[in-house]
């Protein structure tokens, strides 16, 4: 398959890597000239799950570009830009979606799939996510943090011949692959999980199985996840998982070693996507006259740190 991942950051670089790996023909749009620069140079360097040595990369040949107007078709956009970037995103490769070749958001929040159908009809949407783990390394290599499933799935709940296509291309890629009917409330189940897991540990520093090492951290993240139940209910979601805690906790370990994409952008001195995040839990709460104190107060706090607490280092 031809595929246009859209966004190079870690994410967007891993799903690169592997898919290039696995034999299809990738074309990575970044806004970031010394990037394009450099996986055009030297391909895309990839770390694999498990090593810590740098020089333990290997590369695969690759193709990025900064405008998507080089790119005349695919067979498939995959988008994983931050959430406060979907519009330009999708807008700049607009050209390129269609029925048969569909733009794939696997993207984290809420919003994304409505902010979308500005531009592009409902019928050209997949909708997704990911719990596979990354981290950008320089300007052209990426550390695979970990294996985690990827949950694709159409918005109707079909299992449609495009939706196949592009699981055969992602298995066949060594990506955990899965097709799935109820994609939304699968979502919104991973959205609330990583509305608890995501906030806690940007302002706590700590990598994520530090989180259910302290009572207190895991009282603070049940907190937010009965919020958001409470909202998602209340929205007639169906949530897929009955559990939500022991969601928690399975993210939490699978990922342990791992430091959050929020605690990433903190540490970065990036914007977070808490706004997709708490801030998506927040404003449908509100359109249910639900209060979710919780959520406002962390949504407070990582904004400061956004404001004032960015850089530094993560607690062991």
């Amino acid at each position: 398959m031809k595929i246009v991942i859209v966004g190079g950051g870690a994410i967007g670089r891993l799903f690169a890597a592997l898919l290039g790996r696995g034999g299809n023909e990738v074309v990575l749009v970044e806004t970031q000239q010394a990037v394009v620069n450099a996986i055009n140079q030297q391909g895309l360097g990839i770390m694999d799950f498990g090593l810590e040595d740098p020089d333990a990369v290997s590369f695969v040949p690759a193709k990025a570009v900064q405008d998507p107007v080089e790119i005349s078709h695919c067979d498939c956009v995959l988008l994983t830009v931050k959430s406060y970037d979907t519009l330009a995103a999708v807008k700049s490769v607009a050209h390129l979606i269609r029925e048969q070749s569909p733009v794939l958001t696997l993207q984290t929040g809420l919003g994304n799939i409505e902010t979308i159908e500005k531009v592009i009809p409902r019928q050209a949407i997949i909708g997704g996510f990911t719990f596979m783990s990354a981290a950008s390394l320089g300007a052209e290599r990426v550390r695979h943090g970990g294996f985690g499933k990827t949950y694709i799935g159409e918005l109707d709940g079909t299992i449609s011949t495009r939706l196949t296509r592009i699981h055969r291309a992602f298995k066949e890629s060594g990506i955990a692959s899965t097709m799935v009917h109820r994609i939304i409330g699968r979502l919104w189940c991973k959205v609330i999980v990583y509305s608890a897991i995501n906030p806690v540990s940007a302002i706590l520093r700590v990598k994520n199985g530090s989180l259910v090492s302290r009572m207190e951290a895991i009282t603070l993240m049940k907190r937010l996840i009965d919020e958001g139940k409470a909202v998602a209910d209340a929205s007639a979601i169906d949530l897929v998982y009955p559990d939500l805690y022991e969601l928690l906790f399975d993210a939490c370990k699978q990922s342990s070693d791992n430091l959050s994409s929020m605690l990433q952008d903190i540490l970065n001195h990036k914007r977070t996507e808490i706004d997709s995040q708490n801030g998506a839990l927040i404003r449908y709460g509100d359109q249910k006259n639900i209060a979710l104190p919780t959520h406002q107060t962390v949504v407070q706090l990582v904004k400061l740190m956004e404001r004032w607490g960015g850089g530094g280092q993560y607690r062991e």
